[in-house]
């Protein structure tokens, strides 16, 4: 049993450390609260489907004479009717084809919601996986010191370097040592940020893929075409323009009369002996038919409702286009960020290898004389500052990335 337990911890272990992007992408899409109220807001809007096809109620109507009322066929003692009324022909439809528009909106909403998560998701993991880079380098750099304080406290003891170069390495690994601890309590504030969107316990750790980065590219392949075809938010004011036409023609059929039909049953009964003598006195009970009909003649009410709709529809015109032209100007800033990022980094991979050069060079000649150990690490502290430069640079290009992916719908 002890074997078994020890298994499942090692594969529980190595399933939580293998958690990617995309994995929390899914779990964010499954329990982010924001996500199920929308879904829940386009379910209840489906509902709104057999309301709007359905028929008005009917209506029952009762009455009693205190005395009978004396008619030649006997005396009435009351009468009941029903009346069903009905639409104007076709404008349930309309009714229903405006419900379901609106449900297309609120299922929109939905796509809207996922895309800003992701995109914010996005957001709050890249910075989790910059600071867990950063860290790394920085330990690293901090190996790299002592090894250099090694190397210098040798030295030292051969008579062949003065003291202060070990000093000064151990000064620097002291800075080193001040930057990991920082970077260490600024992940706390990051992972709460990034549990709260997975809607999880602000404590449950976060795993961060070894995966490196892609190599940002120059020049890259924009979608340029694709920007205004499938961004969700600009969907949801075509849906709206729909559902504004279909409300405008719902609202065209009220100023057509519903008609009306149904049945009214009066019961009679015989005088008796004494009454007054009306012939036929059969006592016999009448059915009579009834029809009915609206007239609409506030025309102005349904005439305002029709220009409601055709005004809405040409706000959300005006809307879409409003955000074509924000997204058209965040897709420009976009691209030069894309570029920006790209060209940093093929910067810096240059200067690294010129400076990883220079500091071969000068770890040579210090072997041989004992001097220039102060520039030796200063090249190596560039070094490594080039190298959080780096992991920086792409990170925000994988940010960039991330809002191209949010902007084009992807």
């Amino acid at each position: 049993m002890r074997i078994y337990i020890i298994i499942l911890s090692i594969l529980t272990a190595g399933l939580l450390s293998a958690q990617t992007l995309d994995d929390y992408l899914k779990i964010a899409a499954e329990n982010n609260p924001g996500i199920r109220s929308k879904q829940t807001e386009f379910q209840a809007a489906l509902q709104k489907l057999p309301q709007a096809r359905a028929l008005p109620d009917p209506t029952v109507n009762a009455s009693v004479f205190l005395r009978p009322m004396m008619l030649p066929m006997g005396n009435q003692l009351g009468s009941i009717s029903a009346m069903q009324m009905f639409p104007w022909p076709g404008a349930r439809d309309a009714m229903e084809n405006e419900a379901a528009r609106m449900a297309d909106v609120k299922y929109q909403a939905v796509a809207v919601a996922q895309s800003e998560l992701f995109f914010n998701i996005k957001n709050a993991w890249y910075p989790l996986f910059e600071l867990e880079e950063q860290i790394r380098i920085q330990k690293e750099n901090l190996r790299v010191l002592e090894t250099d304080k090694d190397l210098a406290t040798a030295k030292f003891q051969y008579g062949q370097a003065p003291m202060v170069d070990a000093i000064r390495a151990d000064i620097m690994m002291d800075e080193v040592k001040t930057e990991i601890a920082l970077l260490e309590q600024k992940r706390k504030p990051l992972e709460v940020a990034f549990n709260r969107l997975l809607n999880r316990d602000d404590h449950t750790p976060v795993s961060i893929s070894g995966d490196s980065l892609p190599e940002p590219v120059s020049g890259f392949a924009v979608r340029r075409d694709s920007l205004l075809a499938n961004n969700p938010a600009l969907a949801v004011y075509d849906k709206q323009i729909l559902a504004a036409a279909a409300e405008g023609k719902a609202a065209d059929f009220q100023r057509r009369p519903m008609i009306g039909a149904g049945l009214q049953y009066m019961p009679l009964i015989k005088r008796k002996n004494g009454d007054v003598d009306l012939p036929p006195n059969k006592g016999a009970n009448m059915l009579m038919p009834m029809v009915s009909v609206t007239v609409p003649i506030w025309r102005k009410k349904y005439a305002a409702a029709v220009e409601e709709s055709r005004l809405m529809q040409s706000a959300y015109s005006d809307m879409k286009r409003n955000m074509e032209n924000e997204i058209a100007s965040m897709y420009e800033m976009t691209w030069y960020d894309l570029e920006k990022m790209a060209q940093t980094v093929e910067l810096l991979n240059k200067q690294m290898l010129k400076t990883q050069q220079a500091i071969e060079l000068m770890m040579a000649a210090y072997s041989n004389s004992g001097q220039d150990f102060e520039e030796i690490l200063r090249l190596q502290q560039q070094l490594f500052r080039y190298r959080m430069e780096k992991i920086s640079a792409r990170t925000g290009y994988q940010l960039a990335l991330a809002k191209l992916d949010y902007l084009t719908g992807q």
